[in-house]
């Protein structure tokens, strides 16, 4: 047991106490007798007592032989009696509760001047009991301890504290134990309990430095007091230390218990680390896609499976196997169908998380997830484009209609005989025929028929197609040698959806180069919104001589006559009987909506005009006219703008490059031409650093390849703004960067070192199950170790700087309230 006093380290004088306190009951009963004098009875009999009852009280305490703290309590009374008699005295005017402010301020004051110059603290000195030799126990606690020899027994932390545990009674009946962990420096346990509820990972296990815990241990204690220092560790120093030399030095004899086993660094840091993670950047709601995920796994015999989160849950959506790739590499392939999400129709950006659960034997397991933003977006135009060949006009539309981020498009396209490839899917599914059955003229809005003759669709898929748009769906049949009249669709149930008489087979081709002159309904009919400057007009209207000239198409298909009102552009030089030579007809059937374009060279239109971007005639024509085929007032919705963030990897290590992607989008486009992109990366608690990114290969993709100074987390910002300056959108995710450990790169047990150590410093090592005969070792020791004394310890009730703050803030304060009261 210890014994606890009060000690003075301030002013030692009992004289100088008990003068101060005569000397203030002097001045309380000389102000009763003033106070008397003044006929003021009440005040000086409060005076009087005041003074004569501390002085009855000492009287007391000094027959009684009272130490110092009761002197000063007393002391501290008479003041604030003092303090109370004055005070009523002179400002009893001012009523109770101000009056009662002032005394507790002025008492706070005199108690803090007190302790100032008394300075008093409780010394502690140690009894019989804890008189025990000390052992100081150095339990290692660096990442290496965490691993796993035998999957049949615990870690080798684990077995260590079991150990210890098994010991516990013995060693402290013999010894005052001092207990220790250590990994890159040594920190001190309150108790083998404490030791119990720590684990091998986390600040300061990346390393080993053997040295320095023997060094620090040592230093704790007189070099002839200990019988030795207690090391349990498997020996795995990384340090640049040396670990004999610093044993040797320390003069303490080293009992090691050696833990762990040999033959694990063949295979390699126990590791999950994602390497990969792929998904596509835009997904539409309620269609399923694909994630692939890559894992390089060393010294684990194979991974959890992948598991799939959306959002801040903990619940996986989707989880699947691993499977061997090739070497160290494993992959894994998940699915995912964003369903309804928060907050309304409109297209967000999901974060998914992707995360293998950490082997026992991990230490570094922020490596084992990644994160993935995504675009969901609402369903779009669906199209189906038939075209039978593969001319010029499909690949240049195909692409754009890709890019569309409003066009969800499958086409297909004929290779020989009535065999077709698909390219595409619609809501998931993929049609690798004609559409024949309702349920596949369900999976599109918009049918494009390109140079197909219609013997390959027969009278039964005609009549569907009719049935088709009758119904709300769009049709645009393509100009080309197979097509409208020369591809035998006169005189058939669709030439009454067409908004032209497309005539017999001899129909012929019109050669002539032209470009479309709109006609009245041309110019007001929203396909070409914005962009009829482009072409000449009724009236003999020029095209608008600021604007590029569009380079002439190479022909077009040589219709009967278009159907009144339907007519939107027409050839400009060349006609027949009916008029000049109908180029684009537009029509409404039933519910839906049909359009014929009888050229099929709009894309010499594409090249010259291709810096423009979204804002080109060719991209605005074809995407106006498929909305208004849609129905897009009713059926589509405008995209918006977003910007979205993608990193190869969120956790990388020190010296590693991180891959940053971004996706951004303006509006129905996905070109982004003119927009300014960068990001902004910024350390926890440091600077950030803007980098602007570059155009990718892809319309809409920028890149940057970033290389961390340091290691840390990092805040990754995504920004985009458009040429004018106004936000786009942005985003964000963190990036972990790793520091190097050499730690986990070879968790053999080092005998080696540790016999060296035991020999070198005349301790001892054996294995960690011999741990009760070594403690014999030390008990024997400790024998011809005569105990030490105890030392007293000191803990100090005042702190000065705190002490003359707080007494001039007490004084500040009353000076301002007397002032405030406008006292004297």
């Amino acid at each position: 047991m210890e014994t606890a006093s009060l000690q003075f380290l301030g002013v030692r004088s009992f004289a100088l106490l008990l003068g101060v306190g005569a000397i203030v009951a002097l001045v309380l009963v000389g102000w009763g007798v003033y106070q008397l004098f003044l006929r003021r009875v009440r005040y000086a009999v409060a005076s009087v007592a005041a003074g004569l009852l501390p002085a009855a009280l000492g009287a007391l305490l000094a027959a009684k032989s009272a130490g110092p703290g009761a002197w000063m309590t007393l002391l501290g009374v008479q003041l604030a009696l003092a303090v109370a008699v004055f005070y009523r005295a002179v400002y009893a005017y001012l009523g109770k509760a101000r009056l009662a402010v002032l005394m507790v301020l002025r008492c706070l004051a005199v108690g803090t001047l007190l302790l100032a110059l008394f300075k008093p603290a409780i010394s502690c000195t140690p009894g019989a009991a804890d008189a025990r030799i000390r052992l100081p126990v150095l339990v290692d606690r660096s990442a290496s301890m965490s691993v796993t020899d035998d999957p049949s027994t615990p870690s080798r932390y684990q077995q260590a504290v079991q150990m210890l545990q098994s010991q516990q009674s013995r060693i402290e009946r013999k010894f005052k134990p001092v207990y220790y962990h250590f990994g890159e420096s040594l920190r001190a346990a309150g108790s083998l309990e404490e030791l119990s509820e720590l684990a091998p990972r986390g600040e300061g296990s990346d390393g080993t430095n053997l040295a320095l815990a023997l060094r620090a241990a040592a230093d704790d204690f007189s070099r002839d007091r200990i019988p030795g220092v207690l090391l349990i560790t498997d020996g795995a120093h990384n340090a640049p230390d040396r670990v004999v030399d610093a044993a040797v030095e320390s003069g303490v004899p080293v009992y090691a218990a050696a833990v762990g086993s040999k033959g694990r660094a063949a295979a390699g840091r126990p590791n999950i680390r994602i390497v990969a993670a792929d998904a596509p950047l835009e997904v539409i709601k309620n269609n399923t896609t694909s994630l692939t995920v890559q894992a390089k796994v060393t010294g684990i015999a194979s991974p959890a499976p992948a598991q799939l989160l959306e959002g801040a849950s903990d619940t996986p959506v989707e989880t699947a196997a691993f499977r061997k790739a090739g070497g160290s590499l494993w992959e894994a392939q998940l699915r995912w169908t964003p369903r309804d999400a928060p907050g309304g129709g409109d297209d967000v950006v999901r974060v998914l998380r992707i995360s293998v659960p950490a082997d026992r034997d991990e230490t570094v397991t922020d490596d084992n997830r990644t994160e993935l933003h995504v675009l969901v977006a609402q369903p779009r135009i669906r199209v189906l484009y038939v075209e039978g060949s593969m001319r010029p006009e499909y690949k240049f539309l195909r692409r754009l209609l890709d890019s569309d981020p409003n066009v969800q498009l499958q086409a297909l396209v004929r290779v020989s005989g009535n065999r077709f490839w698909a390219q595409g899917s619609l809501g998931g599914q993929t049609l690798d025929r004609l559409p024949t059955e309702a349920e596949d003229f369900r999976l599109f809005d918009v049918l494009i028929l390109g140079d197909l003759d219609s013997t390959f669709l027969g009278d039964a898929r005609l009549a569907r197609i009719r049935q088709f748009v009758n119904d709300g769906g769009g049709l645009l049949m393509l100009g080309g040698h197979n097509s409208l009249g020369p591809g035998g669709y006169g005189q058939t149930v669709l030439e009454e959806v067409l908004p032209v008489e497309v005539g017999t087979r001899s129909q012929g081709q019109e050669a002539t180069p032209f470009v479309p002159q709109l006609t009245a309904d041309g110019e007001s009919h929203p396909i070409f919104e914005g962009i009829s400057g482009y072409f000449s007009g009724p009236g003999g209207r020029k095209p608008d001589g600021a604007l590029t000239a569009l380079p002439e198409l190479l022909g077009c298909v040589q219709a009967v006559r278009a159907k009144p009102r339907t007519a939107l552009a027409v050839h400009p030089t060349r006609q027949n009987e009916a008029g000049p030579l109908a180029v684009l007809a537009a029509q409404r059937f039933g519910a839906g909506r049909a359009v014929v374009f009888t050229a099929d060279t709009t894309w010499q239109w594409f090249l010259p005009l291709q810096g423009l971007g979204a804002d080109s005639p060719y991209h605005r024509f074809w995407g106006q006219t498929i909305r208004w085929l849609a129905g897009a007032e009713t059926k589509a919705r405008k995209a918006p703008s977003a910007a979205i963030l993608r990193l190869d990897r969120t956790c990388i290590a020190i010296g590693e490059s991180v891959k940053i992607l971004a996706c951004v989008r303006q509006g129905q486009s996905a070109d982004a031409a003119g927009a300014s992109v960068s990001c902004l990366l910024t350390p926890r608690g440091g600077r950030g650093e803007a980098l602007p990114m570059s155009p990718a290969g892809t319309a809409g993709q920028f890149e940057l390849t970033y290389r961390p100074p340091r290691d840390g987390v990092y805040t990754v910002r995504l920004l985009a703004r458009d040429a004018q300056g106004k936000e786009i959108g942005s985003d964000e995710m963190t990036l972990t960067v790793e520091k190097h450990s050499t730690e986990m790169d070879n968790t053999d047990r080092d005998d080696g070192l540790l016999t060296r150590l035991a020999s070198r410093s005349q301790g001892a090592c054996d294995d960690l199950t011999r741990l009760p005969e070594m403690i014999d070792r030390l008990v024997e020791r400790s024998a011809a170790l005569a105990p030490a004394a105890p030392q007293s310890r000191q803990y100090a009730l005042y702190h000065f700087p705190v002490l003359f703050v707080l007494f001039v803030a007490l004084l500040t304060v009353e000076w301002l309230l007397r002032r405030n009261w406008q006292l004297h």
